[in-house]
């Protein structure tokens, strides 16, 4: 039953999953109008860049769906279809980063754009990487009314993700969910294997090898990183040129942090270890410099963001996401605080 209190939030879905859920439908044979018809959904809203829809909505979709498909397990085939290219920009994102692992931390990291009423939290234990699904609490949130079809969709999306992204193939170690055992499971041990998948457990989630996810990846569209490179290169020959002011040690943090940055925003820790330095020892020396780590991240973000936003065509959600920010209104508010203006306003001066 879903709370009567209009103060309380409720979550929202990128529209763009729906898609995988209609085209799975059409190939079932149910007609498109049908569909958004059940769904009760105009299908102009599939249409609108960066579209959302309300949680209460995608409910019904899935209960629509099974019913229409008469398919108890539609999450799991859903996500057999499943096209990278619907998360837009992030998928790009995914299908670029440099090992599965990688793109699996991303997913964790922009999870919150894809389903607001989820979050996926990635653990390393020795030789396994975890990779757990967690229901937000708090809200309005229909993960918390019906569960089993969007957990059973981000674990086999998940794994699908993986294994067409990577050079070899990849076997879950385990598969878990909260929900309860269905009445019948061929298709779970289709997909996870023999075995691997157990239901009533305290958490949902995936398990792999690491050496698994640390091969690289068949990347499949490079040019979006490619770009943000080069225009990085391009911010490390201004800094260079006009802030000969900048310490030594401020430099050399800001050469790696505009190389590495349009990856994965590295930490401190990561800068220091490339520097053959402490974390206590690059602090101090960049505070004697008169700047900090978290300032010269914030000036690598604002370079790029203002050189990428110039670009005819540029998106403010590239820019949010190649440059770590979690979501795109926490760019906007960056980007705001740096120039004064929101970047729909900075494009259009």
């Amino acid at each position: 039953m879903r709370p009567e209190s209009g103060h309380i939030r409720e979550t929202t879905v990128a529209a763009g999953l729906i898609l995988d859920l209609v085209r799975y439908l059409e190939q079932q044979g149910v007609p498109l109008d049908t569909t958004y018809r059940s769904f009760a959904l105009d299908p102009l809203l599939l249409e609108i860049p960066n579209a959302r829809l309300p949680g209460s909505l995608v409910e019904r979709a899935w209960e629509q769906a099974s019913r229409l498909a008469d398919d108890p397990d539609v999450g799991l085939h859903s996500a057999e279809n499943f096209n990278p290219g619907a998360l837009n920009i992030l998928g790009y994102v995914l299908m670029s980063c440099r090992t599965a692992a990688e793109a699996l931390g991303r997913l964790g990291q922009f999870a919150a754009l894809v389903n607001d009423g989820m979050r996926v939290h990635e653990e390393r234990d020795g030789a396994r990487i975890h990779c757990r699904f967690e229901v937000v609490p708090n809200c309005d949130n229909y993960l918390a009314r019906a569960p089993r079809h969007a957990m059973e969709t981000m674990a086999c999306g998940t794994l699908i993700t993986m294994r067409r992204l990577t050079t070899r193939p990849i076997a879950p170690l385990s598969v878990t969910f909260q929900h309860a055992r269905p009445a019948r499971i061929e298709e779970h041990v289709r997909i996870f294997g023999e075995g691997i998948v157990k239901f009533g457990h305290s958490a949902n989630g995936i398990e792999f090898r690491r050496a698994d996810l640390e091969q690289g990846l068949l990347s499949a569209n490079p040019a979006l990183l490619a770009m943000f490179d080069l225009q990085a290169q391009e911010l490390l020959a201004q800094i260079d040129r006009n802030q000969p002011e900048r310490g030594t040690t401020s430099r050399r943090v800001l050469a790696i942090l505009t190389r590495r940055i349009t990856a994965a925003v590295p930490s401190v820790g990561d800068v220091a270890l490339e520097l053959a330095m402490s974390e206590r020892s690059l602090q101090r020396e960049l505070r004697e410099e008169g700047t900090s780590f978290r300032q010269l991240i914030e000036d690598v973000r604002k370079e790029i963001a203002l050189r990428h936003l110039a670009q005819p065509g540029a998106l403010a959600s590239e820019a949010a996401f190649l440059l770590g920010f979690s979501e795109p209104g926490a760019f906007t508010r960056a980007f705001r605080r740096w120039t004064g203006a929101s970047p729909t306003q900075f494009q259009s001066a």
